[in-house]
């Protein structure tokens, strides 16, 4: 890792809320709901559909925390999001965290939501807290993405 990388992890470091306890789960939850339909994380948790078509976002919080101790569901879950975000993930999967940064900061306005959540798909799935945290900062940027594009605003 480069000066300027080292750099880039610092300035990350220094932006995070020491109080907050999400991290990992809170990105995974957000890549799951992005990548996957509700029936389909039905699917990975063994519960009915039918159980979940009213609240889905209970779901993907429930699957997220499953597959963070589960290896089994881990394994299910990292399968069907590299199925499902197959072609956004060859551009991204040999890239480093920074790299993945920058791609982010460049592309928040015009990247789709699957290519958003395949780069964090590449940062959690490597399941290393240094890319944890670099994964938890993005994971923020893209809750104001997927805001400001509700709104009809740019994000930048």
């Amino acid at each position: 890792m480069g000066y300027a990388d080292s750099r880039k992890l610092h300035d990350l470091r220094r932006l995070r809320n020491p109080n907050e306890k999400a991290g990992r789960e809170e990105v995974l939850r957000t890549v799951l709901a992005i990548a996957l339909e509700h029936e389909l994380a039905a699917w990975c948790l063994g519960c009915p559909e039918a159980a979940v078509a009213r609240w889905p976002s209970t779901v993907y919080r429930v699957l997220a925390q499953a597959a963070l101790r589960s290896p089994s569901v881990w394994r299910r879950c990292a399968r069907l999001l590299d199925q499902t975000l197959h072609e956004p993930l060859r551009d991204y999967a040999t890239r480093n965290p920074a790299e993945l940064t920058e791609l982010f900061i460049e592309g928040r306005d015009s990247l789709t939501g699957e290519e958003l959540a395949a780069l964090l798909w590449c940062l959690v799935r490597e399941r290393c807290s240094s890319h944890d945290l670099i994964a938890e900062r993005l994971g923020l940027e893209l809750e104001v993405v997927a805001a400001q594009r509700l709104g009809g605003r740019s994000a930048s």
